[in-house]
């Protein structure tokens, strides 16, 4: 009978067993709740070790994970110093409301302080590198032990010393850094001991050979040898050699070029540089979207691309586009651009571009032929700017109106302009960090002047200065980069036309600013707001700005719902005739809301906006005071690929 018992309850446990096993693998588990308990001291704030832990709430919950995990937290301890820290866990289920409830019990014990830091194999490094080596001190005696900068001081020694001649400059390989605990001590200190090898000799570039692997473009090795950074005989760098390679791979034909050492004579490095090429000719179809004037346009078009035009590394690259809004508001254009890199040094760029199109725009056509020169100098990262430019337009219009509107008339326009570009945003799509910042200062009618003054064509100018500024902030507020950014941005635009003559017009709308669209104001539709009689004329001065809150709805999601994401606006600007038109009471104010769901080109994204103070409304200028139309005439949906700044 007691055998039979036996049985009995071990079927009963098997059963038990397998209706939980049942369970956890039938149901989704979500983790509602992480906390964290503290046994004794409490050196870390909750967040903190949270992200250590790798789990996040509303993440699907999975024991093996959440084991995996709390060794991540253990290891964070051990980083920082805590080499006997315990981390326990309890988790609580809710099978009714598929819940979990994670609770993390720390007991930190002590902390280990370092006694000495001790470096070995360092001795024969002397003169300026020497005392560069001594003033990197970033962990200190009694400080806490913390391996992070611990491990940033090392890298440092070892970048300054492969910078400075010593290229066999490393941690040794079984006993890179040793630990030793004091025990016996009231407070526990231990002696970190570092151990180097390789830094006994000082090495010198020696020649270069370069090899083109499969060079059935005639790539010449010597328009790639003018990229390399460094001449025989210098102290050898790393940190030069791997500039030489980037600058080598600048080329579009260059797919990845490598330095490295083959032949050591009396201290000279020799180096063998291989390169392997990309293919020399692209060509297909491309899908592009694109806000031009403040109106969206989506289409596509084919492009071809030449990465090895000629000898000297030039880029050719053709394309025909068409694109579209409206049946009323399309563009055509065909356009071919001759690009020569390194111009004058390895961060120089020179485009020649020229374009023709067709743009119809509701009541006009607008026939285009036009030119742009642009030189392009990039910079270092020691400076605020990340680059420059000097652009020259040539443009000849020809404007074919309605005949209710005007006459057809052809003008003849350019721009000389300098732009400055500061960006040290972290993504080109959806940045949650960072600032971005241009300014723009142009004058334009010189060369019409010139020409039509001299030659008395039936064309016409325009003469003008204008300067544009753009600022962008982006601000992370989650603990999960992305998640919840907060940006801001503002515009200020200026044109002051000057001059006059017989073949002097106002600046036609194709040069002007605008307000309203999907990435303007968002109260109004494409082009309707401003203080203009017309405002598809465009106006002379613009100041804009928007605040903004985006958010990710299911950040811990691993489907499709992870790439939904929602964001509330304030925008607020205006666009008037001229800069003395300008008035406060005249700034128009709109709110609203909008869904995103990010794509590998950028979000595609749904707004709705919503005039919150429209100063060209006679009556109830106040959306309070005219709530019954909000979706009459205070209400405006757009659509848009990419974020709105």
């Amino acid at each position: 009978m007691k055998i039979y018992c036996k049985y009995l309850l071990f079927l009963v446990m098997m059963f038990y067993a397998f209706i939980i096993t049942d369970i956890s693998y039938s149901q989704l588990i979500i983790i509602e709740e992480i906390e964290v308990a503290y046994t004794d001291t409490k050196s870390f704030d909750e967040d903190i070790l949270i992200s250590a832990l790798g789990l996040n709430e509303s993440d699907v919950y999975k024991s093996q994970v959440l084991g995996e995990n709390i060794y991540k937290l253990q290891k964070f301890y051990f980083d920082n110093g805590y080499f006997d820290a315990e981390i326990d866990t309890n988790v609580r289920y809710d099978l009714l409301e598929e819940e979990a409830f994670i609770k993390i019990i720390v007991t930190e014990n002590r902390r280990y302080r370092i006694d000495s830091l001790i470096f070995t194999g360092l001795d024969k490094v002397e003169g300026n590198t020497g005392r560069l080596m001594r003033k990197i001190n970033r962990i200190k005696s009694k400080d806490h032990y913390n391996k992070s900068l611990i491990m940033q001081q090392t890298n440092e020694i070892i970048d300054l010393l492969q910078n400075n001649g010593y290229m066999n400059a490393r941690l040794k390989q079984d006993s890179g850094t040793v630990v030793k605990k004091y025990e016996d001590f009231s407070e526990p200190l231990l002696t970190v001991i570092i151990n180097f090898e390789g830094a006994d000799s000082i090495f010198y570039f020696g020649k270069t050979n370069i090899s083109i692997t499969n060079n059935k473009y005639g790539v010449e090795s010597g328009l790639l040898r003018k990229e390399i950074a460094y001449n025989e005989g210098n102290i050898y760098s790393k940190k030069i050699k791997l500039l030489s390679e980037t600058n080598m791979s600048k080329f579009p034909i260059v797919q990845s070029a490598r330095i490295s050492p083959y032949e050591v004579n009396n201290g000279k490095v020799d180096f063998h540089a291989e390169i392997i090429l990309n293919k020399k000719t692209e060509i297909g179809p491309y899908a592009a979207s694109v806000v031009i004037d403040n109106i969206f346009y989506i289409g596509g078009g084919v492009q071809y691309i030449n990465k090895y035009f000629d000898k000297s590394g030039k880029i050719l690259t053709l394309s025909f586009d068409g694109l579209i809004n409206s049946f009323d508001i399309n563009r055509i254009e065909f356009s071919a651009a001759i690009t020569q890199p390194h111009v004058f040094n390895t961060n120089s760029y020179l485009t020649d571009k020229v374009t023709v199109g067709l743009y119809n725009i509701e009541d006009s056509k607008n026939y285009y032929i036009g030119n742009i020169t642009s030189y392009l100098q990039t910079f270092t990262d020691f400076t605020f700017y990340n680059n420059a430019s000097v652009d020259l337009t040539e443009d000849l219009l020809r404007f074919t109106y309605d005949t209710a509107t005007g006459p057809a008339i052809t003008t003849f326009n350019s721009l000389l302009s300098t732009t400055f570009v500061h960006d040290n945003t972290n993504d080109v799509f959806s940045p949650s960090k960072g600032f971005f910042h241009s300014i723009t200062v142009g004058s334009g009618g010189l060369l019409p002047k010139l020409i039509i003054n001299t030659f008395e064509p039936n064309v016409y100018y325009s003469q003008y200065f204008k300067l544009f500024t753009s600022n962008n902030f982006y601000f992370n507020l989650s603990k999960k980069p992305g998640n919840t950014v907060f940006a801001t941005k503002f515009l200020v635009g200026d044109i002051i036309q000057y001059g006059s003559g017989d073949r002097l017009i106002p600046l036609p709308s194709f040069y002007k600013f605008f307000s309203g669209g999907s990435s303007s104001v968002r109260g109004w539709g494409a082009r309707d707001n401003g203080v203009l009689e017309n405002t598809n004329d465009g106006g002379d001065f613009l100041l804009e700005g928007s605040l903004e809150l985006r958010n990710k709805l299911f950040p811990g999601a691993d489907n499709f719902t992870e790439n939904i994401s929602t964001a509330v606006f304030f925008d607020y600007g205006n666009v008037w005739a001229a800069d003395n038109d300008f008035r406060l009471d005249q700034i128009a104010l709109a709110v609203g809301f909008g869904v995103r769901y990010n794509l590998f080109v950028g979000p595609v994204r749904v707004d709705f906006g919503f005039k919150l103070y429209d100063p060209g409304t006679a009556g109830n200028k106040w959306l309070f005071n005219d709530f019954a139309n909000i979706f009459k005439n205070r209400f405006v949906v757009h659509f848009g690929i990419g974020e709105a700044f």
